[in-house]
């Protein structure tokens, strides 16, 4: 595979494992959590590489969003553990709004990264298996689109999937890429789970809000 294919399935490893594995280990979580952009921008960073000029400019600017939302995040939520009276409203905002966006839309930006620097590496036969994808590159896919999933319907941005999934799906159908075929297989996965979540639930519900974490 090519090394934006390459950091494809190593962000989806990492980002599968850091965006859930925090949730269900109590307050060792966010000491864990604390390494999640670290890892995150290992991968990101391993597979812009050598790339060209575009995929890196928006490469950088998603890493940004993605730390700086996640970094909202934890804060926010650490904060919000404790009893903070009058700034409840505070910092509901920061964790569950602006923080979730941000960070999710890092996310959403470093994959279209990826697929830009992928675009300009030569076709390799090794990424052109089932569905235009090979295994790892497929799995991976799959493994992304379960994690945007889970991680928009539980940050109640899952419309920034919804938004995302038509824009990848029309550029990878005019433009070559493996990466690009494997994040539009993602974006396409997720918004239908999405979907059938809402239509299971009447709405999108958290999975906190069933009782389900």
């Amino acid at each position: 595979m090519s090394r934006p294919a390459r950091a494809f399935v190593a962000l989806a490893v990492v980002v599968a494992l850091f965006h859930h594995v925090p949730a269900y280990t109590g307050g060792v979580g966010t000491w864990l959590d604390l390494l999640t952009p670290f890892a995150v921008a290992a991968a990101a960073a391993y597979g812009l590489r050598d790339g060209p000029r575009s995929a890196v400019a928006v490469g950088i600017a998603a890493l940004v969003l993605y730390v700086d939302g996640h970094g909202i995040h934890l804060a926010a939520n650490a904060i919000g553990h404790e009893d903070v009276g009058p700034a409840e409203n505070t910092v509901e905002f920061w964790d569950e709004h602006w923080g979730h966006a941000e960070w999710h839309l890092g996310w959403l930006g470093m994959l279209a990264a990826l697929s830009l620097a992928d675009s300009a590496t030569p076709p390799r036969p090794s990424d052109r298996l089932l569905f235009g994808l090979g295994g790892a590159l497929l799995g991976s896919a799959v493994l992304t689109g379960f994690t945007l999933f889970t991680s928009t319907v539980e940050g109640q941005d899952w419309w920034l999937t919804l938004a995302a999934a038509p824009v990848f799906a029309v550029w990878a159908a005019t433009r070559r890429g493996a990466v690009l075929a494997a994040s539009a297989t993602a974006m396409l996965l997720a918004a239908a789970l999405i979907g059938i979540w809402a239509a299971w639930h009447g709405g999108v519900p958290e999975f906190s809000e069933l009782g389900w974490l």
